[in-house]
């Protein structure tokens, strides 16, 4: 059935048709170029305004560094503490054992020894795991959002 135009629809098996070549695209360049206005953050405000909302802006950024900063020291410490929590875990557990072994004329059952390494294991990676995953959360850093100044 004709269009209104009395042209058959294209069927899809026909080859598509050009309409020509597409514009060339402006370089990098040329594109910086053009875009040379500066950003205003804020409009109707005076130049005394304008420069506190910029400093306050830096501050902001100095508290966020800062922060940052100071919860990287913070890490590093807690890690520090970690490890020699283990350790002196680890170390509890041979003692014990050790003393359990020397009681028993070391007379132990298989059953006791795989007991042993298995608490020793978990409890080792228990105290990394839970400490890691407090350390550093999987969703990442906090977002803290900075105004937009540009």
């Amino acid at each position: 059935m004709p269009d209104a135009g009395g042209q058959q629809p294209g069927d899809a098996t026909d080859p598509p048709t050009t309409v020509g070549p597409l514009p060339t695209l402006p370089s990098a360049s040329e594109e910086l170029a053009r875009q040379a206005m500066p950003p205003v953050p804020v409009y109707g405000l005076t130049d005394a305004h304008t420069q506190r909302f910029h400093e306050a802006t830096v501050q902001q950024r100095e508290t966020i560094a800062e922060q940052a900063a100071d919860n990287r020291e913070l890490r590093k410490k807690i890690a520090h503490h970690v490890s020699w929590a283990v350790a002196i875990q680890v170390g509890i557990a041979d003692i014990a054992f050790l003393t359990y072994g020397f009681w028993n004329g070391w007379n132990i059952p298989g059953s006791t020894i795989v007991a042993w390494l298995s608490s020793t294991v978990v409890q080792v990676i228990a105290v990394g795991l839970v400490v890691t995953r407090s350390l550093f959360p999987s969703g990442g850093p906090p977002n803290n959002p900075l105004p937009d100044t540009g």
